[in-house]
């Protein structure tokens, strides 16, 4: 029985983790798809949504991010301003999307943003920032705009984290422990209650850490 739990968990993530990885790719061979047909900008949203699909180590976000890269720089040469800081901004937002106790992508992120504030300080019809006011002092507000982001608390992002643990962990110990190994032997209720309480209180460290983080 103990082997069939673990076995369970595992198959569990092993699912999880590849069904992100798939749609990444999947999202990465649309994306290269519509680009050859030229349909760039569908290329690009298909791009962005690989990205979201964020795994450590899994290298099709960065093979996205080049992609959106050189979208953003060919429609910038054609002169269309408005795909390129389209382009810009799904790179920047992908990433951002992925954050949680730390933030992968700070390179592309970086480029994005530079992107961005070039698209800006060049734009005639543009408004913002004022335009009579130094190239400098324009660009400051830019990058003080765009670094104004709502990042998420560190400490309620731990929160969120710990209470995944807890639950999950506990509500595994439930089955290990109030599950017998002999087939036999009488269920133990009174463990499995306590480590489904358990389990029942890191649900809630989880939701409060999601709600404030």
């Amino acid at each position: 029985m103990r082997r069939r739990v673990l076995g369970l968990v595992a198959f569990c993530v092993v699912v999880v983790v590849g069904r992100v990885a798939w749609d990444a790719s999947r999202n990465h061979q649309d994306g290269l798809r519509f680009e050859a047909a030229g349909e760039t900008h569908e290329a690009a949203v298909r791009y962005g949504r690989s990205i979201h699909m964020y795994l450590p180590l899994l290298p099709v976000g960065d093979r996205a991010s080049e992609r959106l890269v050189a979208l953003a720089e060919a429609a910038s040469a054609r002169g269309d301003a408005v795909e390129a800081r389209f382009c810009w901004e799904e790179l920047r937002s992908g990433w951002l999307a992925v954050r949680s106790a730390w933030q992968p992508g700070r390179a592309w992120i970086a480029q994005a943003e530079d992107g961005i504030a070039a698209l800006i300080l060049t734009d005639d019809a543009g408004t913002w920032p004022a335009r009579d006011l130094p190239p400098a002092a324009r660009e400051a507000q830019i990058r003080a705009a765009l670094e104004a982001r709502e990042d998420p608390s560190t400490f309620w992002v731990l929160v969120m984290g710990l209470g995944w643990a807890v639950w999950l962990g506990a509500a595994t110990a439930a089955l290990w422990r109030g599950i017998p190994a002999d087939d036999d032997a009488p269920v133990a209720w009174a463990v499995i209650g306590r480590w489904t309480l358990i389990s029942a209180v890191g649900y809630g460290l989880w939701l409060l850490g999601l709600a404030l983080a």
